[in-house]
């Protein structure tokens, strides 16, 4: 059997560190990656995938990886993730494909929950 992979996308780890609890005790893949290429090669293998993009210093880097990952790993749920309180930005992420955008005005508590729901769990 083939666990659902968690690929997390950020700079400083936090997010990760907030998935791993869940990610051990679903048995799922959490993987961090730092570069574009590395991320693409590990999504779209047969599993479900869900990526957790987090938006920080070069916004426009970020928002063309995530419209690459909608591009060709369509079946790759995206969750977008942004210290900037911006509904800009968050309309931009939607447009390019992202399954959920949480801004600060929603809690990243809730992220653990999204992730959760789209990666099957009850």
């Amino acid at each position: 059997m083939r666990y659902p992979q968690l690929l997390v996308y950020e700079g400083d780890g936090r997010l990760a560190a907030q998935l791993r609890p869940l990610a051990e005790e679903k048995r799922w893949a959490l993987r961090e990656v730092r570069q574009p290429e590395a991320c693409l090669r590990l999504l779209g293998r047969g599993r479900p995938d869900v990526l957790v993009l987090k938006l920080g210093r070069d916004l426009e880097r970020e928002l063309t990886f995530l419209d690459r990952v909608n591009w060709a790993r369509p079946a790759t749920a995206t969750v977008v993730v942004s210290d900037t309180d911006h509904p800009g930005l968050a309309g931009l992420a939607w447009d390019l494909g992202a399954a959920y955008v949480l801004l600060p005005s929603a809690p990243h508590d809730s992220l653990t929950e999204i992730v959760g729901a789209l990666l099957g769990a009850p």
